[in-house]
């Protein structure tokens, strides 16, 4: 592949890309045929829900949250960046995608993802930003696109905030340390850019924007939050949040640990000065990211495209700050596994249902690529074989005002696999529903060699009593009702691990139990 290094302001007046590397446009649907929507997809980077304000996202409440669905109780089923953000391009779980470390090259069947899916159904599917860890380890030249994407502008390995490249339709472009190159603005100006260029197009589009921000990373070395172990704000808003205060829930450097695995009871408490400087970071690092759904939002009305776009807000995953004394993500505690998600409906795909303001039905990332094939009257088939399984549900009922059609007691699996961080377990399986979380360790960090080692160390919370899970309750005591509690969730969970598809909607596979 060719490899073009230029600054960021040679490169404005191309920042969408060669015209020539557009795809052609599609015939005229028939006058009858009911128009397919648009879909645009934005994503962040490990942002806690919490972080989700009115002041630090003023445009996404205005846009998204005001005219969408906010989902209370939404959460993703690995809390980790790539194998979260595999789920989402397949709406499996790892256990069945195979994704659970940070590493794409674990992934299954990387031609038979949702933008196969939507660019076989007639869409032109553009990605924005961040992909899947390792991708560049696992695909051949650095630049090249991945399966299903007409129009690629990624940032390649490693994420950056400055002095970066981003591959342009397999041409590397290089941006600098300028206020200009800082990464969510460039990120935000490309997609608004692509709105513009897809709107007049005859097909709809599929947009996924994937930030990288609030992820800590290297800014420019200077500024309180320009040391490359923070989020980095963009220029204009590194002032902002200097004098918040970080959040002290009572998990908060958790005094009493014993009833804990064994890896948080070897975690000394967080220095609170550190993560507050990092929370901070984290919330201005968020502004840019609002600017940017503003620009899509404009970009949308400018070309008379927002009755007729899905527009879709998550993470792809929570993060911990000094939970449990822990500053990451990982662990299977709720900081962690829950996210933001909000979805913005047009009225017309309704069904002559009002709008949903909120729902607190339970539901995770595995969810989102349904609920977009059924809005693009896609299929998640690869030609001459056979069709991909998925084991999430289209959001379509909760967002249309039918909680009715959802089962309201389901149950999600969490799962894990991964290397000995020394602060989180290598491997475990769990389930979470409305009122617990239940989880098997199986794997935990050996704190003198360094390696991980088969245990068995169970973790189970009531949520609606114990909301910051500080009192671990396994083992209950024989006989007691605590007791039949948890072997009905241990039950439930040897099921979800191995689980695939959705009763009524999919072939039951040999030995393999529906999701639920």
């Amino acid at each position: 592949m060719l490899a073009l290094c230029a600054t960021a302001p040679a490169l404005a007046a191309s920042e969408d890309g060669p015209a020539a590397a557009q795809p052609a446009r599609d015939a005229k649907p028939a006058a009858k045929a009911p128009r397919r929507p648009n879909v645009v997809l934005i994503v962040t980077d490990d942002q806690a829900v919490p972080t989700l304000r009115p002041d630090t996202m003023p445009s996404l409440f205005q846009r998204v949250v005001a005219g969408g669905t906010r989902f209370t109780n939404a959460i993703v089923t690995t809390p980790l960046c790539c194998p979260s953000r595999a789920s989402m391009l397949t709406g499996q779980y790892a256990h069945n995608h195979h994704v659970l470390r940070n590493d794409y090259r674990q992934l299954r069947d990387k031609r038979n993802t949702l933008p196969k899916w939507l660019q076989r159904a007639g869409y032109r599917t553009i990605h924005v930003g961040k992909f899947l860890n390792l991708y560049r380890k696992a695909h051949g030249p650095e630049a090249e696109p991945a399966p299903g994407w007409d129009v690629w502008q990624t940032i390649q390995e490693p994420n950056t905030y400055y002095e970066y490249n981003l591959s342009i339709d397999g041409r590397e472009v290089h941006y600098g340390s300028g206020d200009r190159d800082y990464l969510t603005d460039v990120l935000s100006r490309r997609a608004a850019r692509l709105v513009r260029r897809s709107a007049p197009r005859k097909r709809p589009f599929y947009l996924q924007l994937d930030h990288w921000a609030p992820h800590d990373s290297r800014g420019r070395g200077s500024g309180p939050c320009g040391g490359g172990a923070d989020p980095v704000p963009a220029p204009v808003d590194e002032g902002l949040y200097a004098a918040e205060r970080l959040p002290k829930p009572p998990s908060f450097n958790e005094e009493d640990v014993s009833d804990k695995p064994s890896f948080i009871q070897h975690q000394d408490p967080v220095d609170v000065e550190t993560v507050e400087r990092n929370y901070r970071c984290g919330l201005a690092s968020l502004r840019a990211v609002d600017r940017g759904v503003e620009k899509v939002y404009r970009a949308l009305e400018k070309t008379g495209e927002l009755d007729d776009t899905v527009v879709v807000f998550t993470s792809d995953n929570g993060y911990l700050y000094g939970e449990h004394r822990l500053r990451y993500k990982v662990d299977p505690y709720e900081e962690a596994l829950r996210v933001p998600l909000v979805i913005s409906l047009p009225p017309r795909l309704r069904a002559g249902a009002p709008r949903v303001p909120e729902s607190d039905a339970p539901v995770a990332n595995i969810d989102l690529a349904p609920t977009i094939l059924e809005l693009a009257g896609a299929t998640p088939c690869r030609r001459g074989s056979e069709c991909l399984v998925m084991d999430g549900r289209s959001l379509l009922p909760l967002l249309r005002g039918d909680p009715a059609a959802w089962p309201q007691d389901r149950a999600l699996a969490v799962e894990y696999t991964g290397r000995n961080t020394g602060f989180s377990s290598c491997s475990y399986r769990g389930i979470r529903t409305l009122g617990h979380l239940y989880v098997e360790h199986t794997l935990v960090p050996n704190f003198t060699t360094g390696a991980c080692e088969p245990t068995v160390e169970v973790e189970h919370y009531d949520l609606a009593a114990d909301p910051f899970q500080l009192e671990n309750l396994y083992p209950a005591d024989p006989g007691t009702r605590g007791a039949a509690e948890q072997g009905e969730l241990a039950n439930r969970l040897a099921g979800l691990r191995i689980c695939s598809g959705i009763a009524g909607r999919d072939p039951l596979k040999p030995n393999r139990p529906y999701c639920e």
